[in-house]
């Protein structure tokens, strides 16, 4: 097959929809031949693990939606694919993108993986409520190009139906996954340098991991954190990644509680670092107010940590509150330190569902997931042919 992926931005860059196109792309390219159209810095050519890189110089963004990188529509042009696989939707570059391509080649079959509804959140402030009312009804419209939608958890197709009329026959599950390597075994040499270098010796670590942005949800455990300091004044909580808007806000607050010595923002650090920062941690904290997935709950679930995580769409899929987690509800702060203290008083629940993740997280490689989207691309293409 000739595949082709559409994402806004791409390997370095990382995140939810980037790591699933490139992991999944990376997979593929090992049998067929793959090319990704993105945006770039400058228009540029290269190969990454087998991937044909296509990179659109960006002439203007405003925000995420609204971006002009005029080459695109040349460079994918250039291809015929059997498969195009668009990540994300609400793109005015990448509907315009899509429109001429379906002209040239009718015959590719054309997929999304919208990772979640357009602008998923409640609420927005007026310039970002008036957006959403004016131009959802021009992306639904839009919708209408694609031949097949991918959930990446099983709730999504409530939405996908009732809202942006896609018929069931249509809408394809293939999950979010993580790398083997994620289970690979910690040097322990390494450890204890980061041990060290944040000061863990005998601490009880709690974590997150992924951008530190106000939805995000962190504030509400550091609200709750000097009364878990006070039943167990050895916690100190890791907040892993990259700041998306909300860090200075996020020490003030730090500062004005006097939790310098319990709060860590780590920043973003290499994949070596991350696996043995969760292996440090016992309790992974995902507060999320929205997720689709959540692949850094999967990664550390693969490092053995029970997992306290609000009732989102993807949490709900990954967590079963009998066997690997607790959930409350966004907001709920009295809930989020109950479900804390659950574990905090019971090792051998907290224990039993650290392991219960080690074994649930081998159900989500990439290698395997990469294999069930081909078999639906293959189908794709047959059923266009016998049409």
């Amino acid at each position: 097959m000739k595949i082709g992926f559409l994402i806004t931005y791409f390997y370095p860059k990382t995140g939810g929809a980037e790591n699933n196109c490139y992991y999944l792309a990376k997979e593929l390219a090992k049998k067929h031949e793959v090319h990704v159209f993105c945006s770039g810095a400058k228009d540029s050519e290269e190969i990454i693990d087998n991937i044909r890189v296509h990179r659109c110089k960006e002439q203007f963004r405003f925000r995420y939606y609204f971006a002009f990188y005029p080459s695109l529509i040349k460079k994918m042009l250039k291809e015929e694919l059997d498969i195009l696989h668009v990540h994300g939707f609400g793109f005015i570059q990448h509907d315009i993108a899509i429109k001429r391509y379906r002209n040239k080649y009718p015959g590719a079959r054309i997929f999304c993986t919208p990772h979640g509804p357009f602008m998923a959140l409640n609420k927005y402030n007026l310039f970002g409520g008036i957006f959403k009312a004016l131009y959802l009804p021009i992306i639904k419209k839009s919708l209408k190009q694609y031949d097949y939608v991918v959930e990446v958890n099983p709730s999504q197709k409530t939405w996908l139906i009732n809202d942006y009329n896609f018929k069931q026959k249509q809408i394809k599950f293939i999950p979010n996954g993580i790398t083997p390597e994620t289970f690979n075994k910690t040097n322990e040499k390494y450890k204890k340098q980061i041990i060290k270098k944040y000061n863990l010796g005998d601490k009880f670590v709690v974590s997150y991991l992924g951008r530190i942005q106000k939805y995000k949800g962190i504030w509400q455990f550091i609200d709750i954190l000097p009364k878990l300091i006070k039943n167990n004044p050895k916690i100190v909580f890791l907040a892993i990644g990259r700041d998306g808007g909300d860090l200075e806000r996020l020490k003030e607050m730090v500062k004005k509680s006097n939790l310098e010595d319990n709060v860590v923002f780590v920043g973003e650090v290499s994949e070596k670092e991350k696996l043995i920062l969760l292996d440090i941690s016992e309790i992974f904290i995902f507060p999320s107010e929205w997720e689709a997935f959540g692949i850094a709950t999967l990664e550390a679930m693969a490092r053995k940590n029970a997992v306290v995580a609000t009732t989102t769409e993807g949490s709900l899929y990954l967590i079963n509150e009998k066997e690997n987690g607790l959930l409350f509800n966004w907001g709920d702060e009295k809930g989020f330190f109950n479900k804390m203290m659950q574990l905090l008083k019971s090792p051998k629940l907290m224990r039993n569902m650290q392991s219960n993740n080690f074994v649930k997280a081998k159900k989500f490689l990439w290698p395997e997931i990469a294999k069930e989207l081909e078999k639906v691309y293959f189908s794709a293409i047959s059923s266009s042919r016998n049409i």
